[in-house]
């Protein structure tokens, strides 16, 4: 984003009328000015190339370097506003005059063939070319803050971006270790299950074993029983 490429002549004084325009949307309320200057970049197609922000500093620098020079040229003797090309619509924008058609940049006519301007008129033009160069500098210095607070954005976005990257990874983990747990679980589950169905059988088993092995003891006894029985029949018939 560079804002010396939207700061076209066009384009300031667009933000003069449209600024006194739109008086109605600066409350004096906390970050109502900055939302109305976002209107401003929207209405006149500048996103992408400058911040609300931006233009509001500019619009402050405007009006102070206007109140500045109406200050100067209230003291007394030549007024330098001419010197200052927006001097004329900001004076006609503040007083209530935006009916504006011609924004001609001043002419300076050179020194050179002429009487030297009188002290106080050279200590005005001095001032006056203090205040562009103040200007100057103040538009650099929002300059910089524009490009360091396009990067802290940038960098904000990618630390949100890395802690929703982390977030995810962390929800993936707790997701694959759920599934492990549960895997796990169901692995151990059947384990138990297949163990007791084995000492189920085993049990079973035993049991069929042993109910085999007293009933075959019971038919030996029974067998010996009608052995003996048969026996003593045998010898009480030979008695007799």
């Amino acid at each position: 984003m560079d804002p010396h490429r939207a700061g076209t002549d066009a384009n300031t004084a667009d933000l003069i009328v449209w600024r006194v325009s739109n008086s109605n949307l600066f409350t004096g309320k906390r970050n109502t000015a900055l939302r109305a200057f976002e209107q401003f970049v929207k209405e006149k197609d500048l996103e992408g190339k400058v911040t609300p922000a931006w233009v509001k500093k500019k619009w402050e620098n405007l009006r102070q370097k206007y109140k500045d020079i109406k200050s100067l040229s209230m003291l007394g003797g030549d007024p330098c506003s001419s010197q200052w090309k927006w001097y004329s619509i900001m004076d006609q924008a503040l007083s209530g005059e935006i009916t504006i058609t011609h924004f001609a940049s001043p002419v300076l006519v050179s020194s050179s063939g002429q009487e030297a301007p009188p002290i106080k008129r050279r200590k005005e033009q001095y001032l006056l070319v203090a205040l562009q160069e103040l200007e100057r500098r103040k538009e650099e210095r929002e300059r910089r803050e524009a490009e360091r607070e396009d990067e802290r954005e940038r960098r904000a976005v990618d630390r949100e971006e890395e802690r929703e990257r982390r977030a995810m990874k962390r929800e993936e983990d707790r997701e694959k270790q759920s599934l492990e747990r549960e895997r796990r679980r169901e692995q151990e589950m059947l384990a138990r299950q297949e163990r007791w169905e084995r000492e189920l059988l085993a049990r079973e088993e035993r049991r069929e074993k042993e109910y085999r092995e007293r009933e075959e003891r019971r038919d030996r006894e029974a067998a010996s029983r009608e052995d003996r029985l048969f026996k003593l029949l045998e010898a009480f018939v030979a008695k007799k």
